[in-house]
């Protein structure tokens, strides 16, 4: 199943599915209360007794695809990524967050600080977990997953690097900051994905990405299994996969500016595109 999050042209929001390329909602608006927690959508929708509670809407805009607790994203995931980086993948999964401030869905605005010139893409895979679980075996990894969904990791290298030694890169000014997580616009339940994934980014229709999940160093299951080692996994965070090779940073690429328009797209899942605005001093 296909599922969203999406505003009407009245100012309801309300969880959207697709059925024969047409989008539905269900006509129960305490339905949004729960999208949180995707599991819980399903179940509503699957526990539906006739269609005399689906009415076809058409979305004035898609809201994040996920509202997530907690957002889990590790560093250098990718060989090729790690090779134009000059940065060898770390023994384990290295992970650094982001928080609620930096969620936003598609076609919403990416802002840029008005200090910041090194502002950067990174097109990713969002894991969306389904079933609450800690100290979870790399073997039953996936039975926690409820499904996919796309993600850019949008980074502010002027804060992130360089390394502040002996406290390593400033991971939360170079990766936290308002806007810098665009989710959406669907979530993907994962019977309907096939792996492996393909993982393509452009900027302004010019295609500065192009990787697939077969170039992970650790695979989703040992990210799940890593980070479930102590902290609990609920209905609705996400892990990203990280990130291919062909960012601004370390690809001699264009950073993100004023006007751009930047699309991350995953095979089977969808496109994620987002506007750039960079602020004015206030």
């Amino acid at each position: 199943m296909r599922l969203s999050y999406i505003l009407l042209e009245n100012g309801e929001k309300r969880v959207a599915f697709v059925r024969d390329n047409k989008f539905f909602t269900v006509n129960n608006e305490g339905l949004s209360c729960v999208f949180q927690d995707p599991v819980k959508v399903i179940s509503a929708i699957n526990s539906l007794k006739d269609d005399l509670d689906v009415v076809e809407v058409r979305p004035l805009k898609f809201l994040p695809a996920v509202i997530p607790r907690k957002v889990f994203l590790p560093a250098v995931n990718f060989r090729s990524h790690s090779q134009e980086s000059s940065s060898p993948p770390p023994p384990e999964p290295y992970f650094f967050t982001k928080f609620g401030n930096a969620v936003i869905g598609n076609e919403d605005t990416i802002l840029i600080p008005y200090n910041v010139k090194r502002a950067d893409y990174e097109g990713e895979i969002g894991i969306v977990i389904g079933k609450r679980g800690k100290y979870i075996p790399k073997e039953k990894a996936m039975d926690y997953v409820f499904g996919f969904t796309v993600i850019n990791d949008v980074s502010f290298r002027d804060y992130q690097f360089p390394e502040r030694h002996p406290y390593g890169l400033n991971w939360v000014m170079g990766k936290a900051l308002d806007t810098a997580l665009p989710i959406g616009p669907w979530i993907v339940t994962k019977d309907e994905v096939k792996l492996p994934l393909r993982i393509r980014t452009r900027v302004n229709g010019n295609l500065v990405q192009d990787g697939t999940t077969e170039d992970m160093v650790f695979s989703i299951e040992e990210l799940i299994a890593y980070i479930s080692n102590g902290i609990t996994l609920e209905p609705g965070d996400v892990i990203s996969t990280g990130t291919p090779a062909g960012v601004a940073e370390f690809g001699g690429k264009k950073y993100l500016d004023d006007g751009d328009i930047v699309e991350v797209e995953v095979s089977g899942i969808g496109i994620l595109r987002n506007y750039v605005k960079k602020e004015k001093f206030i």
